[in-house]
């Protein structure tokens, strides 16, 4: 059991976490692969969003997948460079991708404000699915991973109980997450077809 405490002064949210008893992380949260662990940069600028988060974008990153560890943190960092020197962000644009060797990779993480859907930044979280989805679906582990690290996010208070899911294409001039992703997104829990405006 965990209390959260947020209060947002200057855009910082101050987390006052108790442990009354036992692990502060449920069971089902899997092991989220840290910025420090991929080797990622510091970011430029950190804002900080209120919790629980009401929206999850899902996206793609139209890259190539990846299977190990190594290989993912490799394909993050060129991500992240891409993004903050090609299209000028202040970190890597996902709070958190999704990769091939079902693992959780942290990007921007959770309670930061991201740069993946323009207007839903504030009041969302980005989901990257590491690949491209278009013709074909991730591998079940990855689908897995994805699904128990969102109601982790529940279960954390990161998320709301009733949050919202839909793809980027849904709210954005985008083809992501992909045909094939963002038709196997409809039959998930908390995927919507009106998302928020």
């Amino acid at each position: 059991m965990h209390g959260v405490l947020c209060f947002l002064l200057s855009f910082v949210c101050v987390y006052q976490i108790s442990a009354l008893s036992g692990s502060t992380i449920p069971r089902i949260c899997p092991e989220i692969i840290s910025r420090t662990r991929w080797g990622a940069r510091t970011p430029l600028e950190v804002d900080y969003s209120l919790i629980p988060i009401e929206n999850v974008v899902v996206h793609h990153t139209v890259t190539h997948t990846c299977d190990s560890e190594s290989e993912c943190a490799t394909l993050l960092r060129n991500v992240q460079n891409f993004h903050m020197e090609n299209l000028e962000f202040h970190d890597i644009g996902y709070n958190f991708l999704v990769a091939g060797d079902g693992q959780i990779y942290e990007g921007a993480g959770w309670h930061k404000v991201g740069a993946h859907t323009r207007g839903y930044n504030t009041r969302s979280l980005g989901l990257a699915f590491i690949g491209n989805f278009t013709s074909q679906l991730p591998v079940q582990k990855q689908l897995k991973v994805a699904k128990d690290f969102l109601q982790c996010g529940v279960e954390l208070g990161e998320l709301s109980k009733n949050y919202k899911l839909f793809g980027a294409r849904q709210v954005s001039s985008t083809s992501s997450p992909g045909l094939k992703l963002y038709r196997e997104l409809q039959d998930w829990p908390h995927f919507t077809r009106s998302p928020p405006k």
